[in-house]
C-alpha cells in the first residue's frame, strides 16, 4: 500500500488548505478595464461635451461656448457668440461640420437673435444651450396654464413635425395675448426654412459618425451673404 501521509493531521491540514484557497480564488472578481474617457471613445482631441448632434462638433470646430456662464444673462451670452461668429466669418473660418448648410448656419444665428426687427427667432430666451431649455414654466398665450420648456434636441426621435411646429410658434406670436417672448419673433417664411434646418443640427449620431462629422468639415465663406 502506498503511504499518502504520515499523519492524519498534516493531510487534514493540507485539505483545509486547499479548499480555502480554492473558494478565495472562486470569489476573486477580475478587475473591470477602466471606462474610455470622451476623447478615447471618439478620438477627437480636448473634447469637453457629452453631447453628440451636428451641432456639437459645430461648436467644437469654431469654439463656440457651449453654454452660458453661470448667473451670466442669456443675452450676454448670445453677444459673446455672436462676437465670436463675426470673428471668424470675418477671417473666413467659419467650419460647417459634414452635413451642416449655409442655412443650417443661417437658422443657428436667427435663434440667436433676440432683438432684431427681421430674422428674429428668439428661442435662445427659452430654448438655452446646451439642453436647450431653460427648465421653465412658460405661458404660450394668457388663457394657457404654464407649461414646461421642452428641449429642442432629438426632436426626430420624437418624431416633432419642424415645419408645422414651427408655423404654430410663429402663429401664437400673433397672439394678442402672446407673452413678451413670443411677441419678439419676427420671422418670414425663409427665416422658417433655416430654422428648421439649423434643428435638425439637435439630432444626435454615434461616436463613430460624430468623429466623421469632424474630420470632414468644410469652410463657409459667409462674405457674400
Amino acid at each position: 500500500m502506498i503511504r499518502i501521509c504520515t499523519s492524519i493531521w498534516p493531510c487534514f491540514i493540507g485539505i483545509i488548505a486547499l479548499a480555502t484557497g480554492a473558494l478565495i480564488g472562486s470569489e476573486t472578481k477580475p478587475n473591470k478595464s477602466p471606462e474610455k474617457s470622451i476623447e478615447q471613445k471618439t478620438k477627437i482631441h480636448r473634447l469637453d461635451t457629452q453631447e453628440r448632434a451636428p451641432y456639437d462638433a459645430f461648436t467644437y470646430l469654431n469654439r463656440i461656448p457651449a453654454k452660458a456662464d453661470e448667473d451670466e444673462d442669456i443675452v450676454d451670452f448670445t453677444a459673446r457668440v455672436y462676437s465670436r461668429l463675426a470673428n471668424q466669418e470675418g477671417r473666413i473660418l467659419i467650419k460647417l461640420p459634414q452635413g451642416m448648410t449655409r442655412e443650417a448656419y443661417l437658422g443657428y444665428k436667427i435663434f440667436l437673435s433676440t432683438d432684431a426687427k427681421v430674422s428674429n427667432g428668439n428661442c435662445v430666451t427659452c430654448h438655452a444651450p446646451d439642453k436647450f431649455t431653460d427648465l421653465k414654466l412658460h405661458k404660450l398665450n394668457g388663457d394657457s396654464p404654464p407649461r414646461p420648456t421642452p428641449s429642442l434636441r432629438n426632436l426626430a426621435k420624437r418624431k416633432v413635425d419642424l415645419a408645422k411646429a414651427l408655423q404654430a410658434k410663429l402663429a401664437a406670436a400673433k397672439s394678442p395675448n402672446a407673452p413678451k417672448a413670443y411677441r419678439n419673433i419676427h420671422l418670414n417664411k425663409m427665416d422658417l426654412t433655416h430654422l428648421e434646418s439649423f434643428l435638425k443640427q439637435l439630432n444626435d449620431v454615434d461616436d463613430k459618425a460624430f468623429r466623421e462629422l469632424i474630420l470632414n468639415a468644410k469652410i463657409l465663406n459667409t462674405l457674400l451673404d
